[in-house]
């Protein structure tokens, strides 16, 4: 049966260039078919792992006037309140409550300050939760810079292709609270709908309580069964089209059958807003087709999130692009 496969990505971080490259080639075929792995052997500490869950438990265990002190409504920073995110088919609402965290390093450019995407990150007065969030974000954003690293050496380009284009990253953090399936199914159906994300690469630590679950090479939804040692890291749409269609992104889902509150910490990773993704530059070809059309990668990123969040769309963000 297929399964999303697992990688031990150790031999990567310290082994021998002919190690490194072997791990960069099985990381690149699992991007290519499935869009998916299981990552082991990453180098975040545990205690870091453990903390942020911790800090997110205790966030999301505390009453909704507290937690809306730190929603902005116009902006993907802070509190997300539940039922907020929206599938544009079925305009069902996910079962979900989020509080999203900006990048840390932000940028020197006033114009993209203006921007939802690079905004602040509003912090709730909780000892001890910012620094841990701020710890947990700060290895995985290392991390995903060597994964990266990887798939850049499987393509075929220099290891810091894609570090030279983020050097103005728009990329952001959640900690993700999924109550049971049954506690919110008079609003609906899932914990979040079937969706690709929309930058170049996403981490993901869940617990263990299980729920994700990929659609497979073949059209059948593959479980991503927890596993406590790895991470689950998913190609995003932005790279999907930089590789004209050679690495998918695969579309995902969370239903919360487990019973159990269900916890999540993804780190999406995005590059620069004024990055070109054009195939081009990445594989040497031109697009396959209109999907992978050149475009201005944070332009593109904004418009879909409009389309999305029910919070922008209400609050109306007039900081809309940089031409």
């Amino acid at each position: 049966m297929d399964a999303i496969p697992t990688l031990d990505f150790s031999p990567f971080l310290s082994g021998t260039p002919d190690q490194r490259q072997a791990v960069a080639q099985s990381l690149g075929e699992a991007f290519e078919r499935y869009g998916f792995i299981q990552l082991v052997g990453h180098g975040v500490k545990q205690e870091t792992i453990d903390a942020t869950f911790a800090a997110a438990e205790a966030f999301f265990d505390k009453p909704e006037e507290f937690k809306r002190q730190v929603q902005d409504r116009r902006t993907n920073r802070g509190f997300i309140p539940m039922f907020d995110g929206i599938a544009e088919a079925t305009r069902k609402p996910n079962g979900q409550e989020a509080y999203s965290v900006g990048h840390l390093w932000r940028p020197e450019d006033p114009e993209l300050l203006k921007l939802p995407l690079y905004a602040a990150t509003p912090w709730p007065d909780m000892p001890g939760f910012r620094e841990r969030l701020e710890a947990y974000y700060t290895a995985m954003y290392g991390l995903s810079q060597r994964i990266l690293a990887a798939a850049a050496m499987h393509l075929g380009v220099a290891e810091d292709f894609f570090a030279e284009a983020s050097k103005a990253s728009y990329s952001n953090m959640r900690i993700i609270h999924y109550p049971p399936a049954e506690k919110v199914a008079e609003v609906t159906d899932i914990g979040v709908r079937p969706h690709e994300d929309q930058g170049l690469i996403t981490l993901l630590v869940q617990d263990m309580n299980g729920g994700l679950s990929v659609l497979g090479p073949a059209g059948d939804w593959l479980p991503v069964v927890p596993n406590p040692d790895a991470m689950v890291i998913n190609v995003g749409k932005l790279l999907k089209r930089w590789t004209n269609g050679r690495y998918q992104a695969a579309l995902h889902k969370v239903f919360n059958a487990s019973g159990r509150e269900r916890y999540s910490m993804p780190l999406f990773v995005h590059p620069s807003w004024h990055t070109r993704i054009d195939p081009m530059t990445l594989v040497g070809q031109a697009p396959a087709g209109p999907d992978f059309e050149p475009i201005v990668a944070g332009e593109q990123v904004y418009r879909n999130f409009m389309a999305q969040r029910k919070s922008w769309q209400e609050a109306a963000p007039t900081a809309a692009v940089i031409n």
